[in-house]
């Protein structure tokens, strides 16, 4: 049996507490995604990817997709959404990434986690 290092264990444990929101009012807020997002497992691409597993898979993966050449390109530095990085993304896409295709900023930093943790809960 392989063991992960207390360090680790540690980080991934201060990476999930860190956006523990309430998933029923993420679920609530992604009602304003849902007009280009489904997230939904098997669910379609709409004008912006299926979100089903999003925090589970690589950035910028899903192959039926064509991101921004700006996306691709952040992904190969970023190659995984963590919480920090979804957290970053929905204050502000355009800073995160100058020049990709989404535009968002979720302002509320309890709205953010709280559709983090919507997020999280769709996938695992």
């Amino acid at each position: 049996m392989k063991t992960l290092p207390i360090a680790t264990l540690v980080c991934l444990f201060a990476s999930q507490s860190a956006f523990a929101g309430d998933i029923a009012k993420g679920k609530k807020a992604f009602k304003k995604c849902a007009s280009c997002h489904s997230i939904k497992d098997g669910g379609k691409n709409k004008s912006g990817p299926n979100l089903y597993d999003i925090l589970n898979r690589g950035i910028a993966t899903n192959e039926k997709f064509k991101y921004s050449k700006k996306l691709v390109s952040f992904a190969n530095e970023n190659p995984q959404w963590t919480t920090e990085l979804m957290g970053a993304w929905l204050e502000n896409s355009q800073k995160l990434v100058k020049g990709s295709k989404m535009r968002v900023k979720v302002k509320k930093e309890a709205d953010r986690e709280n559709l983090i943790a919507y997020f999280q809960s769709m996938g695992q």
